[in-house]
């Protein structure tokens, strides 16, 4: 217990300094989040692979650089949010079909010997279309969700002109992560304490034991609680800016950001359950992987994005 406390202590400082770093530099935040990445894919490959769900090896790795350039890129150049987007999908698409018609029609003999397909009785075109749709799977989940985490971190950098003139001299890049930070973190802590302390009926045993229906509902009070600390923080910093933006909006940004990073919670909990492990990895120690630590963010990083949209833009 003593070392799970001085862990999330330790990781809580470290978010800190990173978000520290995005104030100063969002370009070297995004290599933050591109090392995270990166390790989160390869856990979620190394879950599939125990499930017997295989992939191609180093497809998507690819694909998380292939997301962080063209982001990269697309800042840069100053492309807007729609066009990044179009691009990164784009680019997903196409390593999808590259690898679906390479392994039916280019790499037939490794398909033919590889023994995964020998054990599930697969010919190849059938073995290759199933292990290409399982990196595929690999490449979207993290991947491809935490390009909004980027989206998010240069949101005013994206040809958004009502979000950037109705937001100047605000740090909305910074105010949109810990804002997704707060939810997630918060969301999780009162889920463990009041789960904890209350216990009562489990929520989803065959999935996850440890999770109950009042862990879970004092969770949504603490998304609540976390996105109206950020909002309150931010308002009585910039006045003026967040005049156009109102308390209740962020009731339910908390609240629907919360549903959805319990969602993440129990998806990363299947995968684990799915695989016969109790972590995605020992990355965090006794907290477990990367993706243990960014499953509710890697599904929430969307919904905060549309909500800095819907409220400011």
């Amino acid at each position: 217990m003593k070392e799970k406390v001085r862990t999330g202590l330790l990781l809580t400082l470290f978010l800190i300094a990173c978000l520290v770093v995005e104030f100063f530099s969002p370009h070297v935040f995004d290599f933050i989040i591109l090392f995270f990445s990166l390790i989160a894919t390869m856990e979620f490959g190394k879950l599939q692979l125990k499930s017997g769900n295989p992939t191609f090896k180093y497809v998507p790795e690819i694909s998380c650089f292939l997301v962080f350039i063209a982001t990269f890129v697309g800042v840069l150049c100053n492309l807007s949010a729609v066009v990044i987007l179009l691009i990164v999908f784009g680019l997903e698409i196409l390593l999808y079909l590259s690898i679906l018609l390479g392994s039916i029609f280019f790499i037939k003999k490794d398909i033919e010997q590889d023994e995964f397909r020998r054990v599930t009785n697969m010919n190849t075109t059938q073995f290759a279309i199933f292990k290409s749709n399982n990196t595929f799977a690999t490449m979207v989940y993290p991947a491809a969700l935490i390009f909004f985490v980027y989206l998010i971190n240069h949101i005013q950098s994206l040809g958004l002109d009502n979000l950037t003139s109705n937001t100047e001299g605000v740090p909305m890049g910074l105010f949109g992560l810990i804002l997704l930070f707060m939810i997630c973190c918060l969301t999780d802590t009162f889920a463990m304490l009041f789960g904890k302390w209350i216990k009562g009926k489990k929520l989803i045993p065959s999935i996850s034991p440890n999770k109950t229906i009042s862990g879970a509902l004092f969770g949504l009070l603490g998304g609540v609680v976390g996105a109206l600390i950020t909002y309150f923080i931010f308002s009585l910093i910039f006045v003026e800016a967040f005049s156009v933006a109102y308390f209740w909006q962020f009731i339910i940004v908390g609240f629907v950001g919360s549903l959805v990073a319990e969602a993440g919670d129990i998806f990363e909990s299947f995968l684990k359950r799915r695989a016969d492990v109790k972590d995605a990895s020992d990355f965090f120690k006794s907290h477990g992987g990367v993706l243990d630590r960014l499953d509710s963010v890697v599904f929430n990083a969307p919904v905060i994005f549309a909500s800095l949209l819907f409220i400011f833009g």
